[in-house]
């Protein structure tokens, strides 16, 4: 199994250098803000963000990250943080990566302030890039995920949603915000508006893998891994790529059946039903199908570029994003 640390061992040395950066721009003399700063670090996942703007802006440019670069990288995963922050008091959500989150130890106007914050250190950053360019990618990004926000308030329970909907509605909350770190990478090296637009639509396919990826996650996925409850999706009433398939797939009668009991604050043994209908009537195939073939269009983007390290561990990390098991 290909592991993360495999994939960034070309950009060992800048991941490094970016911690330092990113830790640098969290500081403050507020004893609250540094102590949840301290959490926040402690929580830290994959940084899949700062990992694509480095080895974007490596495969453009193969020289050594200066401090503006790595800025470009720490910028993504501030915008990340304060996003994940304020979509933790939208859905009540008392866990993020397996421990509790902000608001649920500090309350909600703390997770809020928190998230707003780090909007504005983010903003604070974008100076050092010097780039009108960046800021339209930074400013296009927020207006999407915040649309994308809205638009899975407004469809949350709408079990007849259709495939275009679902679409839009990740490509804008999660997707978005991919296919932005790519191109900052790009812009940190490289003033080619093709390249940019290459890791536009390289970044914003491997981001609809990923969040289709979650999905099956929800449904396959093993608790430990994770770190979310078996079928947390379903009980939230998300609406998923395999539940859509299965509910267009199965007999209307047997549809509405499911819909009833995904309404009626499922229990462990309605999910365990709910999930075997998925399965059942192929949303997981069709989930995983699809899947794949948006990380196929994502390694597509990267024909344009020779081979390099960057480029080789682009594509591993495709690979990993559509095989992992968190």
């Amino acid at each position: 199994m290909l592991t993360l640390k495999e994939i960034c061992e070309p950009i060992k040395k800048e991941l490094s250098d970016y911690e330092v950066e990113f830790k640098k721009l969290l500081s403050s003399n507020v004893f609250l803000i540094d102590k949840v700063v301290k959490y926040i670090v402690r929580q830290k996942g994959k940084r899949l963000r700062p990992i694509f703007v480095i080895l974007t802006s490596k495969m453009h440019n193969g020289v050594a990250l200066d401090s503006r670069k790595l800025k470009a990288a720490a910028i993504m995963e501030l915008l990340h943080t304060a996003t994940l922050m304020h979509d933790d008091v939208v859905d009540s959500s008392p866990r993020r990566r397996g421990l509790p989150a902000v608001n649920s130890i500090w309350k909600n106007k703390v997770s809020i302030l928190m998230g707003d914050l780090l909007l504005s250190k983010s903003l604070l950053a974008m100076l050092s890039l010097k780039s009108m360019r960046a800021y339209e990618i930074y400013s296009e990004t927020a207006e999407r995920m915040a649309q994308g926000e809205l638009l899975g308030l407004e469809r949350r329970k709408d079990y007849r949603m259709g495939e275009e909907v679902y679409f839009k509605l990740i490509g804008d909350k999660t997707a978005s915000l991919l296919a932005a770190a790519c191109q900052l990478g790009a812009v940190s090296s490289s003033e080619n508006e093709e390249d940019i637009i290459a890791m536009k639509d390289f970044g914003e396919n491997i981001g609809i893998a990923f969040q289709i990826k979650d999905d099956l996650l929800d449904i396959v996925g093993k608790e430990k891994k994770t770190g979310k409850p078996f079928g947390h999706d379903i009980r939230e009433s998300k609406i998923t790529l395999p539940l859509i398939y299965a509910l267009k797939q199965a007999k209307k009668s047997e549809s509405r059946r499911v819909i009833r009991k995904i309404k009626n604050n499922p229990n462990k043994n309605d999910l365990i039903e709910i999930v075997a209908f998925v399965k059942e009537y192929g949303g997981v195939e069709y989930a995983i199908k699809t899947a794949n073939e948006y990380s196929a269009k994502a390694i597509k983007s990267l024909d344009r570029y020779p081979e390099t390290p960057y480029k080789r561990s682009l594509i591993k990390l495709v690979e990993f994003i559509t095989t992992r098991e968190s």
